[in-house]
């Protein structure tokens, strides 16, 4: 297994054990009836607690130091679908609500943040999927 598929695994768990641990602290935070801001800020602070710790216990180097040129080309691909992926989410988070939704209804403010960090989520997801299927295809291949 190179670096490159044990950093893709590395941030595919780190993001699962984010998007757990925001998951169960919001559910939980939502069933003890806390209004608003205050579980949104406990669940964005502790997911990211989660994903720095993850962050800087995989990252002692740069990015693509030590990459061969095979690896460099996975990482970049990987890396434009995550962009193609992020700008979908978003676009469509912001243009599907208000065609079901209209235009004069109000959504709260607590509801941007979530969006963006779910988008971030959705695209470090897709980024070390798309690591670990394009090495996988290239050993078959081989």
């Amino acid at each position: 297994m190179s670096r490159l598929q044990k950093s893709a695994w590395v941030n595919l768990i780190g993001t699962a054990v984010c998007v757990i641990v925001a998951g169960a602290l919001f559910s939980f935070l939502s069933a003890r009836n806390v209004k608003g801001v205050a579980h949104l800020f406990i669940c964005i602070v502790v997911g990211s607690l989660t994903g720095l710790g993850v962050f800087l216990l995989s990252r002692k180097k740069g990015i693509e130091a030590g990459f061969d040129e095979r690896e460099k080309m996975i990482y970049r691909r990987a890396f434009i679908w995550a962009a193609y992926v992020l700008t979908l989410f978003l676009a469509s988070a912001c243009i599907i609500p208000f065609f079901i939704l209209g235009g004069q209804t109000r959504i709260p403010v607590y509801i941007l943040p979530a969006l963006f960090l779910g988008g971030l989520f959705v695209a470090q997801f897709v980024h070390s999927t798309a690591i670990l299927i394009q090495c996988s295809l290239e050993a078959e291949d081989e």
